[in-house]
């Protein structure tokens, strides 16, 4: 394994640890650019989950200034906070796990499910379920789409991180 490799599965784990990519984005665009499915996977599912275990680690600390930010603004509410409540109302914590996500990002998720009375545990558990899930259809989906339409030359990474 190269430098550039270990460089590009570095960057994987990061940018998957930033709640705004999520690794259900971040690994199907490694897999795109030619990364190994099963590394690039792996890695990262462990960024999004290091943030994630953070977070719920920390969830009380965020969960009182999220509350006091709110309050401060003059609102109860805002369109994410509906939204991941309508969900929660409608399908629980395992509904909202799965579904979160794929709109707000899984810390928001994990976020909202604790302030809406899901337990630290159940919330992670939940919410990691669901980002192996999303992240590994997702990146099948790539991975086969990419043998199906014969995309190999797509694989704009191979150029940096070649074995």
């Amino acid at each position: 394994m190269n430098l550039s490799l270990i460089i590009a599965y570095i960057i994987v784990f990061l940018l998957s640890a930033v709640p705004l990519f999520e690794a259900f984005v971040v690994v199907p665009v490694g897999i795109l650019g030619g990364m190994n499915f099963t590394m690039t996977f792996i890695i990262g599912v462990l960024g999004n989950l290091a943030t994630l275990l953070l977070l719920i680690i920390l969830m009380d600390r965020i969960k009182r200034w999220y509350l006091t930010r709110q309050e401060r603004n003059g609102k109860t509410k805002d369109r994410k906070s509906e939204r991941a409540e309508a969900i929660w109302k409608k399908y629980g914590l395992p509904g909202l796990a799965f579904i979160g996500p794929f709109f707000v990002g899984s810390h928001f998720t994990a976020l909202m499910a604790v302030v809406l009375g899901g337990s630290q545990k159940a919330t992670f558990w939940w919410v990691t379920l669901s980002v192996i899930a999303w992240t590994l259809g997702i990146s099948i989906l790539v991975a086969l789409g990419v043998d199906f339409m014969n995309l190999e030359d797509i694989q704009f990474l191979s150029r940096f991180i070649s074995d």
